[in-house]
């Protein structure tokens, strides 16, 4: 799967029990998804943007917030001044799906 058919595909609701995606899977949609998104220490994605001020910040954020509603599919934000720290997973599985990777390069064209 390619970056461009992330953007393409709509995320889909996912259930207890389906198995997040392995370590190996991972890797490869990490790379594929590049634009220097990483994992933390609890396996979620995450990435830091940087703007002028606190407005650029918040306005980024609620673009995210109406793509996060469109997908229902929401991630963390942190807003500060001058950034907007996004961090997703999926919930009910605890750990990482499609879905986030779907979500992820979605919000890369905001």
């Amino acid at each position: 799967m390619t970056k461009d058919l992330f953007v393409k595909k709509q995320c889909v609701p996912c259930h207890a029990g389906i198995p997040p995606l392995n370590q190996e899977e991972i890797n490869t949609l990490l790379r594929e998804l590049g634009k220097a998104w990483q994992l933390n220490k609890e396996g979620h994605l995450i990435k830091e943007y940087s703007f002028n001020d606190f407005m650029e910040a918040m306005f980024f954020a609620n673009k995210i917030a109406a793509l996060a509603e469109q997908e229902a599919h929401h991630p963390n934000l942190i807003i500060a001044w001058g950034s907007c720290r996004v961090e997703i997973w999926t919930h009910k599985i605890d750990g990482l799906s499609e879905n986030d990777f779907i979500l992820a390069s979605k919000i890369e064209l905001l």
